[in-house]
This record gives C-alpha cells, sequence and structure tokens, in this order.
C-alpha cells in the first residue's frame, strides 16, 4: 500500500487539521516555504488554486482541506455528515479563512486594528462563528474528537498564537481548548514558536 503524500506548512491550521486527521495512517509530509523560492514554484504545478493543503495519493491530487477531508473519510469512514454537520464545518471553514484573510493583511503591512469595512466584516465573521457554535461547547457535539473538533481546535489555537482573536470573554472557548490540549497528536503537530 502506498503512502498517501500531505504538502503543507507546520504553521497552517488547515494543513494542521489534517496532520491530526491522519494520526493512525501513514503518510508522508512535505514542508512547504510556500511563499517564495521552489516551493512557491512547486505549489503552483501542484494546485492551480495556489493553497495548501494539497494530498496526493497516487497520481489523484486532492487540493483544499475539505475536500481531502471528505476524500479520505469516503475511504477511511473516520465520521458519518450529516446537513447540520456540514453546515458546522462549513461555519468554522469560514472563521479560519476569516482568521488567515486578517493575517496576510497584518503580513501585507495593513493595520488589522482599523475600522475599515472589509477588516470589521472579518472579525465580525469570526465572533459570529463562535458565538452559533457557543452552544455546542456545553453538550456533547464537542466533546467527540473527530474532524469538526479538529477543525475548531486547530483553528482556536492557531488564532491565539497569530495574534488575530482573545479568548478573553469566550471562557467556553479556553475550555474546549484545555480539555484536548494534551493530546499525543496535538503535542506532536504543534505550531513552531520560531
Amino acid at each position: 500500500m502506498m503512502n498517501y503524500e500531505l504538502y503543507g506548512s507546520k504553521t497552517s491550521p488547515f494543513v494542521r487539521r489534517i496532520r491530526i486527521l491522519l494520526e493512525n495512517i501513514p503518510y508522508d509530509f512535505k514542508e512547504m516555504n510556500i511563499f517564495e523560492g521552489q516551493d512557491a514554484i512547486d505549489l503552483n504545478k501542484l494546485n492551480p488554486i495556489n493553497q495548501i493543503p494539497v494530498l496526493l495519493d497516487g497520481d489523484k491530487k486532492i487540493w483544499d482541506s475539505r475536500q481531502i477531508f471528505n476524500y479520505l473519510n469516503a475511504l477511511h469512514r473516520f465520521q458519518n455528515m450529516d446537513w447540520e454537520d456540514e453546515n458546522n464545518l462549513t461555519a468554522i471553514d469560514g472563521a479560519m479563512n476569516a482568521g488567515v484573510t486578517l493575517l496576510m493583511l497584518k503580513r501585507s503591512g495593513i493595520n488589522i486594528n482599523e475600522p475599515y469595512l472589509f477588516i470589521t466584516r472579518q472579525r465580525e465573521r469570526i465572533d459570529s462563528v463562535l458565538d452559533f457554535l457557543s452552544p455546542y461547547f456545553k453538550n456533547q457535539a464537542l466533546k467527540e474528537w473527530n474532524f469538526h473538533t479538529i477543525s475548531l481546535y486547530c483553528f482556536l489555537d492557531w488564532a491565539i498564537f497569530r495574534e488575530i482573536i482573545s479568548l478573553e470573554h469566550r471562557p467556553e472557548c479556553v475550555a474546549f481548548l484545555e480539555q484536548y490540549k494534551n493530546k499525543k497528536i496535538i503535542e506532536l503537530t504543534q505550531i513552531p514558536k520560531v
């Protein structure tokens, strides 16, 4: 059986959630610096939308972490998904996309604390998702370790690390992170601090 090849960076929450999903499945991780040099050129050849992660399974190339999850879930049956699950995952993905957008603006020299419409919209999107998920923190839905909890953990951990959000007024999010922070796979996929 051939191993999967996963292309991405150790800092991306989208890549990290696939690395965690593959905890018990053999794969080769190809770390890339997608912003410069040969890796940026290679990424463009791997994926026309020029984003990570990319999964290779033999001659198949799967782009986008959500599609990678769908592909792997069809093969390995990680979890059953209904429409509510899909909507919740779309909400988490929306928060992650908004967070990455804010980081890219920050790295482009734009002050993300200014009340520009586009920036405000991204922040509102993140807050709206966390407000929407608030009831889920209190019931069993986020107590099971699956792609939803993995995705939410990766987003929150990354957004704090990148100083995109503060959880000062969100104790349910802090408790959620505390619940899973000592899992071995969380430690193995930790965001590099340098």
